[in-house]
C-alpha cells in the first residue's frame, strides 16, 4: 500500500507538474505574444519615425527650393542692371556741369530719370554715401585723407555711386574717407 500511496502521490505530482508546466507555456506564450506585439508596436513607432522625418526633409526641401526660385527671380536681372551702371554714370557725369535750364539737358535728365525708374522697379537702390560713416560692406576706400570738417571714418566725397539690388551689394560706393 505504501507503494500504491506513493505512485498515487506521484502521478499527482506529475499531473500538478504538468498543469504548472502548461501554465508556463500558456504564459510564455502570451509573454511571447507581449513581445511580438512590443516588437510590432516598434516597428510601427520606427515607421512613423521615418516617415516624420522623410516629410520633415521633404518640407524643408520645398522650402529651399523656394526661396531659390525666389531669389532666382529677385537677381535674374542683376548681369542686365551692373552691364547698365556705367550708362547712369556717364549720365550723371554728363549733367554735373549743365546748365539745368537748357532744353537739351532736360531731354537727358528725362532720360536718366526714366532708365533710374525701371531700374528701381527691378529693386536697384544707391547707396547712400557722402557724409555718413565708413561702411566697408557699402564702401570701398579709394582714397584716405586728412580733414578737420569730417570725423575720423567718415566719407569725404564719392568718387562713384554704389548700388544694392533687393539688398545685395552689386557694386560698392568708391570713396575718399577721412583720417
Amino acid at each position: 500500500m505504501d507503494n500504491e500511496k506513493k505512485h498515487d502521490e506521484n502521478v499527482e505530482n506529475i499531473e500538478n507538474i504538468d498543469e504548472e508546466l502548461e501554465e508556463i507555456d500558456a504564459e510564455i506564450v502570451d509573454e511571447d505574444g507581449n513581445v511580438e506585439e512590443d516588437l510590432s508596436n516598434n516597428d510601427d513607432s520606427e515607421y512613423k519615425e521615418k516617415y516624420q522625418r522623410l516629410l520633415a526633409d521633404f518640407t524643408n526641401f520645398k522650402k529651399r527650393e523656394e526661396k531659390a526660385r525666389s531669389d532666382f527671380k529677385k537677381f535674374a536681372s542683376s548681369n542686365l542692371i551692373e552691364e547698365l551702371l556705367p550708362v547712369l554714370d556717364n549720365f550723371d557725369r554728363a549733367l554735373k556741369d549743365q546748365d539745368k535750364e537748357d532744353s537739351f539737358v532736360q531731354g537727358i535728365i528725362m532720360t536718366r530719370d526714366s532708365l533710374w525708374k525701371v531700374l528701381e522697379k527691378e529693386g536697384l537702390e544707391e547707396i547712400e554715401s557722402d557724409g555718413v560713416e565708413f561702411d566697408p560692406n557699402f564702401h570701398h576706400a579709394f582714397q584716405t585723407e586728412e580733414n578737420e570738417d569730417f570725423k575720423s571714418n567718415y566719407i569725404i566725397e564719392t568718387y562713384q555711386k554704389g548700388y544694392k539690388l533687393n539688398d545685395r551689394v552689386i557694386r560698392p560706393s568708391m570713396v575718399k574717407v577721412a583720417k
